[in-house]
């Protein structure tokens, strides 16, 4: 997926000193991350020094169901998991899902080169502890700092989600099925905004009969005239709505229906 430029550019040297928020010092914080863009999992690892000080790289992937597998073994288990909200064929929001209702022992912190706020609410309900933006370099580095340290992070941009920490996130999971993310200024009893987001939009259901017929996202965007990025959008979402596995879950759920 083409990523825009300047992405996990250093930061200029500041003068003063930056707190860990909470981390004991001396004691490293683990740190792991699962994106498809090989380079975009290097930049990340030379930058994480000057992000995070306190933080050792543990590993990196691009390969979601092996983040989830690593990220379960108390062997190659991160402290805090960096997770690419698209790759590829899966999506960040089921990494965070698929790790939360099993441990609250991992932090997640949802990473994007897109917006966030097309992602944050359903990286709530996922478990997750904040999402950030890959472009903005201080913002990154103050989601490591706070979620490493146990905290939760959100952007200006989506404040209206409180994103939940892994021992709440987990707890409401593993007893509802389903962690929903606060969301301030809404009624948080409506079973029927919970029903409406479980439902294919449009967009999403003709994106999954497309791709059905072996259409590419491509040729998708070509024929609606959008980027390429946005029929990928679709399909995240409509993955994420069916609580499938990955893109032909969703497709094979779409055609049983």
């Amino acid at each position: 997926m083409p990523r825009p430029c300047g992405m996990f550019r250093p930061p200029m040297r500041r003068t003063g000193r930056m707190g860990t928020m909470g981390i004991e010092k001396g004691t490293p914080v683990l740190v792991a991350a699962v994106d498809n863009d090989r380079m975009a999992l290097l930049a990340l690892k030379g930058i994480l020094p000057q992000l995070l000080p306190a933080a050792q790289w543990l590993w990196g992937v691009g390969n979601a169901d092996e983040a989830v597998a690593k990220a379960l073994n108390p062997e190659t288990r991160p402290r805090l998991l960096l997770v690419d909200v698209s790759l590829g064929e899966a999506t960040g929001v089921s990494v965070c899902r698929k790790i939360r209702v099993r441990t609250d022992r991992v932090m997640l912190l949802g990473i994007t080169a897109f917006s966030v706020d097309t992602y944050a609410e359903r990286l709530a309900a996922a478990g997750a502890q904040g999402i950030v933006s890959k472009a903005d370099i201080p913002q990154l580095a103050k989601a490591l700092r706070t979620v490493a340290a146990g905290g939760t992070f959100a952007p200006d941009s989506v404040a209206s989600v409180t994103f939940r920490t892994a021992a709440d996130a987990y707890q409401s999971l593993t007893d509802n099925g389903t962690a929903t993310p606060t969301v301030r200024g809404t009624d948080a009893g409506d079973d029927g905004a919970a029903n409406r987001a479980a439902k294919l939009g449009a967009k999403e259901s003709e994106t999954l009969h497309l791709l059905s017929r072996g259409l590419t996202y491509d040729q998708i965007a070509a024929q609606w005239g959008v980027a390429a990025s946005t029929v990928r959008t679709h399909a995240h979402r409509a993955v994420d709505k069916l609580g499938a596995h990955s893109l032909a879950h969703a497709i094979a759920i779409w055609l049983s229906n």
